[in-house]
């Protein structure tokens, strides 16, 4: 029987951290992969490769080619799904309508942390394209509303704007910020999609829903809606204060600022936690066709750790930390067993949500996975003006047992010991780091050649203001 299928795209969620503070999803899962990787390092190229089955090489998603205008819908998992109506909802703005991602799906809509009603007047946007928070601006501003086709709505927006603006930088900015990162309104998006779909004679087409939740990306700063008793972080506290390239280039200044991006990091995915997992309640209660739920990140993140190289973020790096992601079924079909602890990729994604669809069980497990980083994520200058082509080199790795093998453009190597009880970790072992066969078997070219085309496809999309001050507080910059 043809199933909804419901993609849940935590964004930047690692396993080890999925693990401690995402106890009811777990609850909820029906199917846990243990030892799922992501595809790659980052947004762009992991939702091309989700999608597609394709490495970043392959797909042409990537740092160097950033539009999904690029991909045909037909060789895609939306070409896959002819029975289903598709809808996807992102607070990422890589996977988002500025980037051609919307054009995959047969309604979209995105999501930002200011924008809370997305059908009304974005007051964000207004108030930045008009010079600022003068009486002038919010003069015009109101009139702009009255005017509009969801008046109630915009006024929402102007007002919920302008209060979290007093929080961020105004008299009150000694308490949590009002908003959290789109979740909520991601949440609402979703219920409303689907109860669309229900016809009038209480049957309903199948559906597949896609949805991107940012707020364990950064930047990072105390929520109301988070749980104090996990952090102590001051209010006035905010990541934005540093970049990746700082914390790399000088960590030991960090220190303190490391502590509280950890302890915040943990809270907001106890946060998408308790959110994810009502929501999922939710679309079940309004469905009468059977709705099977995969939930999983993109990628994870590098918290400064000594499993993480002492890296931090999510760039050029294909460390466990980065790459070892959640991966769950609520409601499937008959037939998998509750935990499976072979290796499964990113790359199988798509034959998986294909099957499910179907009311299939397919098996995606491999002893064999890869996974790729085509270049570093873009707008990150420090770190390209430090070491260009360091930060910008081209890495691979591939997983067999408990061993790793990670190596890159500039031909280096790295094994690494892997402990499947341990996730995301690893420790680099000693001795011969020579690149096997069965590594590099699925990859096409080696990474200088393909290091080398990608960059011949190098090609900048213009985004509105609105996009880039958006791409800056999630700090590509």
């Amino acid at each position: 029987m043809t199933r909804n299928v419901v993609l849940l795209c935590l964004d930047t969620v690692r396993k080890d951290y999925f693990d401690q503070f995402a106890p009811r999803l777990q609850r909820l899962a029906d199917v846990t992969f243990t030892q799922c990787r992501a595809v790659s390092a980052w947004s762009t190229p992991s939702h091309a490769s989700m999608l597609t089955g394709d490495l970043p090489s392959d797909h042409g998603v990537h740092t160097h080619a950033l539009d999904f205008e690029r991909l045909d819908r037909d060789d895609t998992l939306l070409g896959d799904l002819e029975a289903h109506r598709s809808f996807g909802v992102s607070a990422n703005v890589y996977a988002g309508s500025a980037f051609g991602f919307d054009a995959l799906f047969d309604e979209f809509r995105d999501v930002s942390r200011y924008h809370r009603f997305p059908d009304a007047l974005d007051a964000e946007t207004f108030v930045d394209d008009h010079g600022g928070n003068g009486v002038e601006t919010y003069t015009e501003l109101l009139k702009t509303v009255a005017k509009d086709d969801r008046p109630l709505r915009s006024l929402a927006n102007v007002a919920l704007f302008r209060g979290n603006d007093l929080v961020r930088h105004g008299p009150l900015g000694d308490a949590p910020e009002l908003f959290d990162d789109g979740t909520a309104v991601v949440r609402r998006e979703l219920l409303k999609r689907v109860e669309s779909e229900e016809n009038a004679d209480g049957t309903e087409e199948p559906f597949f829903c896609f949805a991107n939740l940012m707020d364990a990306h950064e930047p990072h700063r105390t929520i109301r809606g988070y749980d104090e008793t996990l952090h102590s972080v001051p209010n006035d506290w905010t990541s934005e204060t540093f970049d990746n390239g700082d914390v790399i280039q000088n960590s030991g200044e960090y220190a303190t600022d490391l502590e509280n991006y950890r302890d915040l990091y943990g809270a907001s995915i106890d946060y998408l936690d308790r959110v994810v997992a009502g929501t999922i309640e939710s679309i079940q209660e309004r469905t009468s066709r059977e709705t099977t739920f995969v939930i999983t990140a993109d990628h994870g993140e590098n918290l400064g750790t000594e499993a993480d190289e002492s890296l931090f973020g999510h760039l050029a790096s294909l460390s466990e930390g980065v790459l070892h992601v959640p991966l769950l079924l609520v409601n499937p079909p008959d037939g998998y067993d509750e935990t499976i602890t072979e290796y499964a990729s990113h790359l199988s994604l798509r034959e998986l949500l294909r099957g499910l669809a179907a009311g299939e069980t397919p098996d995606v497990t491999e002893d064999r996975i890869t996974a790729e980083v085509v270049g570093l994520t873009p707008n990150n200058d420090s770190l390209a003006d430090s070491d260009e082509a360091y930060w910008d080199r081209l890495l691979r790795c591939g997983y067999e047992g408990d061993e790793k093998v990670v190596w890159d453009s500039l031909d280096e190597r790295t094994t690494y010991e892997l402990d499947r009880e341990r996730p995301c970790w690893q420790a680099e072992l000693s001795g011969d780091s020579s690149v096997p066969d069965w590594a590099t078997a699925r990859f096409e070219t080696d990474a200088q050649t393909a290091k080398e085309r990608a960059k011949e496809t190098d090609v900048d999309r213009d985004v509105s203001d609105d996009v880039e001050r958006r791409l800056a507080e999630l700090g590509y910059k």
